[in-house]
């Protein structure tokens, strides 16, 4: 029966039913298959999400919404746009380093390529970057979003893997740094090939004024990490600390919250929150029932018996996550890896689970700016008025760029661990 489930699941996929209830739908087929009562259902839907580490997910989403609908975006747009808009490729350029610095704001890859597309993308096409190059490279530098602190996404992983959401935050900097310059360089490349103009160099009196005006949004990343990792506050805590700052410098300092856009940032927190833990609700039903079947045990004895080298097993692992990357989300694909290959990255490659935990983030990562399911790319050939098919060839260079950066995690793990083990 387990086999059927499966089939189903991928058969509810290929008929385009949304993941979440692709996986629900599936499980209940499967534990009605089995006689199991259906009280086990709910049990399992709902006992897992009562976490007080889940709390901060809503948070975060809401304090990234603030800020966004504070404009936010458009500020540090200014920043990157006087530290590299001379570059080659000057507002792709700006894109990738735009991306990096919401990442610290939103938390949100989705949000980032919204806030951040909306302004860049028509201005690269009226400067006559072709729409496809604009759409590609908005989605996939958006992708730095959750894997550059903080990050929803970290919180989940943390609380699936059973690591310290704080150490987990300062893991991801380095390697979402490494993402965004690979970006960078890429941009530049593809711009010198292409003759895509730079624009007039800025002086330092003007980097120093814009990022002045952007500076208290530009420091919430760097507090909220203090705060945790100093023990001042939990995960949860220093997210409603990040809604009550962003509250502040939105209604009294910068001046560009009101009533309205707080009330949009509360329906769009409360839509954003309901997908994310319906999504992980299935997920943990599907989950339940491939370990209680002891699937993870036979995938991790199968690769096993492959007898491939410690670095071969963990390239097959790799491999696998970038194919399911692209066909499904990222949060469905952390609940069914998590369970599979933690085990074998930690006990037979002989991985910290924390290296092994962010070389999985962003290699599904890579996923969301990628066909048939990539989300930020959607958002994007929206903004572009683009199909997402023509985009393939735009796209190629940065996930080639991601995998460049993925090898680079993995056979370095001081690229991971050396931060957090400075506050050990």
């Amino acid at each position: 029966m387990i086999w059927v489930m499966i089939a189903s699941f991928f058969l509810l996929l290929v008929l385009g039913v949304p993941i979440a209830f692709a996986m629900g739908t599936s499980a209940l087929i499967y534990i009605l298959t089995a006689g199991i009562p259906l009280e086990m259902l709910a049990q399992r839907f709902f006992s897992n999400t009562q976490s007080f580490a889940f709390l901060a997910i809503p948070f975060f989403i809401l304090a990234g919404n603030l800020m966004i609908h504070g404009n936010i975006a458009q500020r540090i747009i200014k920043v990157a746009d006087s530290m590299v808009r001379q570059l080659p490729g000057g507002l792709g350029c700006v894109s990738v380093v735009t991306s990096m610095g919401m990442a610290g704001v939103s938390g949100s890859s989705v949000a980032d390529a919204a806030s951040t597309g909306s302004v860049l993308i028509p201005e690269m096409k009226r400067k006559g970057y072709s729409a496809k190059f604009a759409a590609s490279i908005n989605a996939s530098s958006s992708v730095v979003g959750i894997i550059i602190p903080p990050s929803s996404t970290m919180i989940i992983i943390a609380w699936l893997a059973n690591l310290s959401v704080g150490e987990m935050f300062i893991a991801g900097i380095i390697p979402g740094v490494l993402v965004g310059l690979a970006y960078l360089g890429t941009t530049v490349l593809i711009a010198l090939k292409r003759g895509y103009p730079s624009e007039t160099k800025p002086t330092f009196k003007e980097f120093i004024r814009n990022f002045r005006h952007a500076a208290l949004a530009l420091v919430l990343p760097i507090l909220l990490i203090w705060a945790i990792i100093s023990g001042v506050a939990t995960a949860t805590e220093a997210a409603s600390l990040a809604v009550v700052y962003a509250l502040i410098i939105g209604l009294f300092v910068y001046r560009t919250l009101n009533w309205r856009n707080i009330l949009i940032s509360l329906k769009d927190t409360a839509r954003g929150t309901s997908i994310v833990m319906v999504t992980i609700c299935a997920s943990m039903i599907f989950t339940w029932v491939l370990i209680s079947e002891g699937i993870p045990a036979m995938i991790a004895d199968s690769l096993e018996g492959f007898g491939l080298p410690p670095w071969g097993l963990l390239l097959v692992m790799v491999g696998i996550m970038l194919v399911a990357g692209m066909i499904m989300e990222l949060v469905p694909n952390l609940f069914l890896f998590i369970p599979i290959f933690m085990p074998i990255a930690t006990d037979i490659v002989g991985m910290d689970a924390m290296h092994f935990a962010m070389i999985m983030l962003v290699t599904l990562a890579l996923g969301m700016f990628t066909p048939p399911v990539g989300a930020t790319l959607f958002i994007s050939c929206f903004i572009a008025k683009v199909k997402i098919e023509q985009t393939v060839k735009d796209v190629l260079p940065y996930f080639l760029a991601g995998i460049v950066v993925i090898l680079v995690i993995s056979f370095l793990p001081a690229s991971v661990l050396w931060l957090p083990g400075l506050f050990d």
